[in-house]
């Protein structure tokens, strides 16, 4: 009985205590929620401390500086390729960065290396000023324009080679511009807060540059060396009365060379918009509660899945119920998550498959055509192979009969070469130029015969002529004795005839 009674009075005291839990969340989150984004907001001395190392810089590169803080993924890019390019000039570097994507104002920072390096090491810092622009141009121009004026009155502002400094008075406040000495040429100072601001008026330190050795020091202000610009540098500037940044609406073609209060003033200048499909990350809680609208939709908040309790009318079921809808509620919501998790990775998965498969199938394509080609030229054809083994072997089994198989393919390739060489001579004397050799050398023969022949001629005849006289001599005394001197001189010319024949 007793665990009865203890058990009801728990349930009742359950059902007393719920609805009013019920009932407060949605206070805390309507009611408490602006203590909260109140407690978010900068206060003068975190603005003071974040705006202290570049609230003494020229208004034109301020303007960059204050644009370029509120995409901090494109400041973090431009530096990494900054230091990867240092050989580039100020001058190569805006030719190289024309059709880079990164905001204006970020290509514009680019040439001024040791100032973005600073920036992008610093990432806190970074969020924390791109964050207060989005909040409210207003209040950190305000706060740029509180620290001008103190270093002005600890006399550490004042027109040098190296700036020009004009003051306005508007109404009950003043107004410091700040502008470079040459416009085409521009100087980076780097100073110690507690130095040029006199004695710090907030418990919160400020943020302290630290600058290099070979700084030229200048009345308190390290001074960087300077960086040659071109007048596409002055698209950006801002406008002090109205507090708030102001772009030109087109790129500046010529220096301006008036004074720097008018700089802003001019008909060509519209106020800057932040561009948040250009962010390329998140906003931040404070972005999200203190800025305008549109930066709302852009913010990735998580999901809170919040049960809803149910009462019933039995005290004694209700703390079971609850039990039960209560692990029923964090199991759905962890298989969710796991479910989730599971989907997100075989998506990825998925799509990082789909990405890789052509260029790997193409890979896998030119790497077996190339080992083809390669093997076709290396390998021997089958029959070579074979032939080759044939001989290995031979050589092995019989050493002796290999060299004889040798020496008979030697003699067999010198017998084919020999009848060859005996066909083509046989062949070329069959042929015309042969007879036509021949009968030159007759001819030659006949013409070299010819005057021995007349020679025996002429002989032949003259003997005659002188046989004939001595026969009618002797016709007219014949005798005995020249008849036998005409014999033996006919006997005499025969033979002769027949020697030289």
């Amino acid at each position: 009985m007793k665990n009865i009674t203890l058990s009801v009075l728990l349930a009742l005291s359950g059902t007393a205590s719920l609805p009013a839990l019920a009932q407060t969340e949605p206070l805390l989150s309507g009611a408490d929620m602006s203590v909260v984004s109140s407690e978010q907001q900068f206060s003068d001395a975190e603005l003071d401390s974040m705006l202290a190392p570049i609230a003494l810089y020229p208004d034109t590169l301020l303007s960059h500086i204050l644009i370029a803080a509120t995409y901090p993924l494109d400041v973090v890019a431009a530096d990494r390729w900054r230091q990867s390019n240092q050989h580039l000039t100020p001058e190569q570097v805006e030719n190289v960065l024309e059709s880079v994507t990164w905001d204006p104002s970020v290509k514009a920072l680019a040439p001024f290396t040791d100032l973005l390096n600073t920036m992008a090491s610093d990432l806190e810092w970074l969020q924390q000023l791109g964050d207060s622009v989005l909040i409210s141009e207003a209040r950190v121009l305000d706060r740029v324009q509180v620290l001008r004026q103190h270093a002005h009155n600890t006399g550490n502002l004042v027109t040098n080679d190296y700036i020009e400094v004009e003051r306005e008075r508007e109404r009950e406040r003043e107004i410091i511009y700040i502008a470079p000495r040459q416009r085409e040429v521009v100087y980076v100072p780097f100073y110690n807060p507690h130095v040029v601001y006199g004695n710090w008026w907030h418990a919160t330190s400020p943020i302290y540059w630290h600058h290099r050795v070979s700084y030229h020091h200048h009345h308190n202000v390290f001074w960087a060396p300077r960086v040659r610009l071109s007048s596409f540098f002055y698209f950006g500037g801002l406008h002090w009365h109205n507090r708030y940044v102001v772009v030109h609406r087109q790129p500046v073609r010529h220096f301006y060379h008036g004074s720097p209060r008018k700089r802003a003033v001019s008909n060509g200048y519209q106020r800057w918009q932040h561009r948040s499909e250009h962010r390329r990350a998140r906003y931040s809680s404070r972005v999200v509660h203190h800025a305008p609208a549109r930066y709302t939709k852009h913010a990735q908040s998580k999901s809170r899945h919040s049960s809803v309790v149910r009462t019933t009318t039995s005290p004694r079921n209700h703390l079971a119920v609850t039990k039960r809808e209560i692990s029923a509620n964090t199991s759905r919501a962890l298989q969710a998550n796991r479910l989730s998790g599971k989907k997100e990775a075989a998506v990825n998965v998925h799509r990082d498959k789909l990405r890789n498969t052509t260029p790997r199938k193409h890979k896998l394509e030119t790497t077996a055509q190339l080992k083809q080609t390669k093997q076709s030229r290396l390998s021997p054809s089958r029959e070579a192979t074979l032939q080759k083994l044939k001989q290995s072997r031979s050589e092995r089994l019989s050493p002796v009969s290999a060299k004889t198989a040798k020496t008979q393919r030697i003699t067999s390739a010198k017998s084919e070469r020999l009848a060859r060489v005996d066909n083509s001579f046989r062949t070329q004397r069959q042929t015309s130029t042969v007879p036509a050799r021949q009968s030159k050398a007759v001819k030659t023969y006949n013409e070299r015969r010819a005057p021995q022949q007349l020679k025996t001629q002429r002989e032949s005849s003259k003997v005659s002529r002188q046989i004939s006289n001595k026969v009618s001599r002797n016709v007219a005394s014949p005798s005995k004795a020249p008849q036998r001197s005409v014999i033996q001189s006919k006997r005499s010319v025969s033979s002769k005839q027949m020697v030289r024949h």
